[in-house]
């Protein structure tokens, strides 16, 4: 982030990204503003504010439009304000907005069609596909094969990341409720991986990858298999305007190696292998 010129962000925290921004423009929450309609299956449901916007907090579709107009580029928002904005997604459906703000979605009518009639898949044969035509196309390998994935040498363990049911993604980790009710994320570890290497529960320990490292406080556990470690995405945050989540664990990020599947664009989270050893104190 040094070398850029300049960074502006939209957010409703000051995150870790907006703490080093040139511009920060205060985004309204998901409780404070409309966002664009949600369709599933035959219902379109809205979301709506309950309060007032606090503070200069502004809903991005107000951010959008007006850094559009500054910009010269105001025909692509062609909407006055939110309620006008959901208005017009609303107009080919025949419903109001007062008809959808009154049940939190509407239902639309349901196409005719017989329950026997052959599904047609969004394929260029129009059927479940074995051999891809596109994936042929592109130049990969129409058929799925198998890759044996890399494996860990000794001494090394799988870094395992993932969700946990206390946090919605990397988003709630300041909120001051939450935090007071969960314990400060360690690095779990398996009990025999943790005897071998002379480590006990609560050790602080550094765990070192090909691109990073960090000092993490250990969990030992046997709920884990003795060639992984894990830890608990969305802390270690460096943002001070975290008041709550500022300091708090460590980043996974800083450890994980960037594994790009050439063909999907998804990341290979499963591929980074990480040494651990102990932190002596003083």
């Amino acid at each position: 982030m040094e070398k850029m010129d300049f960074i502006a962000v939209v957010d409703i925290f000051l995150n870790d990204t907006a703490w080093f921004a040139d511009v920060v423009l205060p985004e309204a929450s998901y409780l404070e503003r409309y966002d664009p309609l949600l369709q599933v299956g035959n219902r379109v449901f809205i979301r709506q504010p309950v309060i007032e916007p606090q503070g200069d907090a502004k809903s991005a579709l107000w951010i959008y439009k007006q850094l559009g107009e500054r910009l010269g580029l105001g025909d692509y928002f062609q909407y006055t304000d939110e309620e006008d904005f959901i208005r017009q997604q609303l107009q080919p459906t025949g419903f109001t907005l007062e008809e959808i703000r009154e049940k939190g979605y509407i239902e639309l009518p349901t196409e005719g069609g017989s329950e026997d009639e052959a599904y047609h898949w969004n394929t260029s044969s129009g059927k479940v596909e074995l051999f891809s035509d596109v994936l042929d196309g592109a130049g990969f390998a129409p058929v799925a094969d198998w890759q044996e994935p890399p494996v860990p040498d000794n001494g090394r363990f799988y870094l395992l990341t993932g969700k946990v049911a206390q946090h919605t993604q990397f988003a709630t980790q300041n909120n001051q409720l939450l935090h007071k009710y969960e314990d400060e994320p360690r690095l779990w570890m398996n009990t025999q991986s943790a005897e071998k290497l002379g480590l006990e529960d609560n050790d602080l320990v550094r765990v070192i990858s090909e691109v990073g490292e960090i000092n993490i406080a250990l969990n030992v556990t046997q709920a884990i298999r003795p060639d992984c470690v894990y830890m608990t995405p969305g802390f270690g945050h460096v943002s001070k305007g975290f008041t709550t989540g500022y300091g708090v664990g460590a980043s996974d990020s800083v450890l994980h190696v960037t594994y790009t599947d050439p063909v999907s664009g998804s990341q290979a989270l499963s591929q980074t292998f990480v040494t651990i050893s102990g932190i002596k104190e003083g």
